[in-house]
């Protein structure tokens, strides 16, 4: 599973996956991944830019593969990452589509946005990276009412992507580039002056 994970990482199929880590970042940068899977993001950020890396992965035997892919160059946190503190269920567990919008039975750990954020002393991250199988529905507009605006937001839309763009219009985001549902960026205004 780690070689396999590592392999994907130095080889990037689309170009999505490639724009996906082409980025303005320094070792200073503050980078969080909201459902990492098994790292294969985080690992190419975390070689090509060295940042303070943060990875949100509820599924206890992919945010081991994660620990194990990327050592020290990031903090892993076993969580959901969501509107709330407290149990969550999720359904299609053990897979890439694990979901907290999917009925399930699989109990998981969800950790508040902006009060973790706190607490792991993230201001505003320079990038995040979403991947949460329709859940990002729920949880762009908490970020949005909570004061969490990254600088860059990447986000797989799995639903309607116009509901997004609405909302983070709304919250001084424009569009930097899109593949539509497979993956849109956008980024502040205000990050661009």
């Amino acid at each position: 599973m780690l070689d396999d994970v590592r392999q994907r990482a130095a080889n990037p199929e689309h170009e999505w996956d490639r724009r996906a880590i082409d980025w303005p970042l320094t070792p200073e940068s503050v980078v969080v991944e909201v459902g990492g899977y098994c790292g294969r993001w985080a690992l190419q950020i975390a070689e090509r830019y060295h940042p303070r890396l943060y990875v949100f992965e509820p599924q206890l035997w992919a945010a081991d593969v994660c620990r194990a892919v990327l050592g020290d160059r990031a903090q892993v946190v076993q969580a959901a990452l969501g509107d709330r503190f407290g149990p969550a269920h999720m359904g299609k567990w053990e897979t890439d589509g694990c979901s907290l919008v999917e009925p399930g039975s699989q109990q998981v750990v969800m950790v508040e946005i902006a009060k973790t954020f706190k607490q792991l002393g993230i201001k505003a991250p320079d990038l995040m990276l979403m991947n949460i199988e329709g859940y990002e529905y729920t949880l762009i507009p908490h970020m949005i009412s909570q004061g969490v605006l990254p600088k860059r937001l990447m986000v797989q839309a799995h639903g309607d992507l116009d509901i997004l763009i609405r909302q983070l219009d709304a919250a001084g985001y424009k569009i930097l580039w899109t593949y539509g549902a497979v993956l849109t960026a956008w980024e502040r205004y205000e990050s661009l002056h």
